[in-house]
């Protein structure tokens, strides 16, 4: 049986694949890919097939050079796989296997699960719900039955793969969304108006980039970057930040990105603190949640 969360892990695996395979094209001459890329495009757009008389990506992306419509695909690509988030494997997920093995030069899929002969199974943390409320017992169970596939998913992609790392991951994430009760600041945002070393320059970015997620991403600036990373046009659909996959993978995004794994691993929670705040604010909660996550963790 294949969890949601590996099966997440293996779509990630996928289109970071297949971009890689896309964009190894290095000259504007069609290659092979291209026409498999423009089809599996198609595919996940449900569109038509494309013509015999038309050439790959004249019809998602008329008038552009090969090379600028290999990047536009990529990215297209990788907004509609990261964007299926169904629990259970998919028709798209069949195409997106065929299409790697296509690309890849490899035998068609026989009998496995899409998947699962292309990348190996990730390891995740050994956490379920009833040890996360442990940690956190003000949080609400069901909405961390809902976070949890997405913090394992997290941790799993930001290799927080230690019990110390997981225990300081888990207390700042604790602190910062108020027992996970909140993936967005209460605070309409106003006060961030004007900002412009947050990227706040145009007029309503201040409530429009407030701060959302797990780890409060704030400011257009970093919507944009997270968003980039991410595959999901966050400029576009900012709110996309607070909603339960997002808020955990966007958490991971500003982890990795900060190089904290290092200082969690040194247990400098003074250092982790500084990074994600700024400051030193709320330092003894999150001290008492790391405790507390020290202790059900056995660190």
């Amino acid at each position: 049986m294949t969890t949601l969360p590996q099966l997440l892990i293996w779509r990630k695996q996928a289109v970071d694949r297949i971009g890689q395979l896309i964009l190894s094209g290095t000259t504007n001459d069609l290659q092979p890919n291209d026409a498999h890329a423009d089809t599996l495009l198609r595919q996940l757009s449900k569109l038509p097939a494309r013509p015999g008389d038309r050439a790959p990506y004249q019809g998602s992306f008329p008038n552009e050079p090969v090379s600028v419509a290999r990047i536009k695909a990529a990215n297209r690509l990788r907004q509609l796989i990261l964007n299926i988030r169904n629990a259970e494997f998919q028709p798209q997920d069949q195409a997106i296997d065929s299409a790697l093995r296509l690309m890849s030069s490899l035998p068609a899929r026989t009998t496995q699960n899409p998947y699962a002969a292309l990348f190996p199974t990730t390891p995740l943390p050994d956490l379920s719900i009833d040890r996360i409320l442990e940690i956190a017992p003000y949080a609400d169970r069901s909405r961390v039955t809902s976070l949890l596939p997405h913090l394992l998913l997290t941790m799993a992609q930001s290799q927080i793969n230690t019990p110390l790392r997981q225990a300081h991951f888990l207390a700042q994430l604790i602190h910062e969304s108020g027992s996970f009760n909140y993936l967005e600041e209460i605070d309409p945002g106003d006060y961030l108006e004007g900002r412009t070393d947050l990227g706040n320059t145009q007029p309503g970015d201040g409530r429009r980039f407030k701060g959302r997620g797990l780890i409060q991403i704030t400011g257009r600036t970093n919507y944009q970057a997270c968003g980039e990373a991410l595959g999901i046009d966050l400029i576009q659909a900012p709110t996309r930040l607070a909603e339960y996959d997002l808020a955990c993978l966007s958490a991971g995004w500003f982890w990795s990105k900060n190089q904290l794994n290092p200082h969690a691993d040194r247990n400098d929670v003074e250092r982790v603190t500084r990074i994600i705040n700024g400051g030193l604010n709320g330092f003894e909660d999150r001290q008492y949640y790391l405790a507390s996550a020290r202790d059900v963790l056995s660190v």
